[in-house]
């Protein structure tokens, strides 16, 4: 949902980067869990609020800028079952990786090792048998069926991509 930041102010409230579409969460929930060498840890915000356009929030039992400061570039994450429902062609990155990549002839070209976020579109980072990485676009032209259940999505990609004879 967001990584922390650096503290801000004397009362122990930190900086919060959200890395979600649904930034409100942070103000309508206040259970979020980061991941420490003891594993899972739940935590509760008592407050997030918006300061000249940064998130803003306050842990419970967190008042002093020095046990603000242990939580710093950290992760907060949500419940997978509190996860929202997406439209129709949108998809959680975490179910896109791992996915089968195959073109229109059902012919493998690799597993889906990451998403990347650009500006202009996210880039899945398809990796092949040999350890090859490709970059393809998500783009409804490249994209033609993506199928989570069966974990495999059909591409259509432009020729040199997958087939160039240059190792390069």
């Amino acid at each position: 949902m967001g990584r922390f930041g650096r503290p801000r102010g004397v009362a122990g409230e930190l900086y919060v980067q959200p890395l979600t579409d649904f930034p409100e969460r942070f103000e309508q929930s206040t259970a979020f869990w980061i991941e420490s060498n003891q594993g899972w840890n739940e935590l509760n915000l008592v407050s997030a609020r918006w300061i000249s356009g940064k998130l803003t929030v306050k842990i419970d039992g967190v008042d002093s800028p020095e046990e603000a400061k242990r939580f710093t570039n950290q992760y907060l994450y949500i419940r997978g079952a509190d996860l929202r429902e997406l439209p129709e062609g949108e998809y959680y990155h975490f179910d896109l990786i791992g996915c089968r990549a195959v073109d229109l002839n059902d012919r493998e070209l690799g597993v889906i090792a990451a998403v990347e976020q650009y500006p202009a579109n996210d880039m899945l980072v398809i990796e092949n048998k040999q350890g090859k990485q490709h970059l393809l676009p998500m783009i409804a032209a490249f994209v033609k069926r993506v199928d989570i259940g069966r974990k495999v999505i059909h591409l259509d990609p432009p020729e040199g991509i997958f087939d160039s004879p240059d190792e390069n």
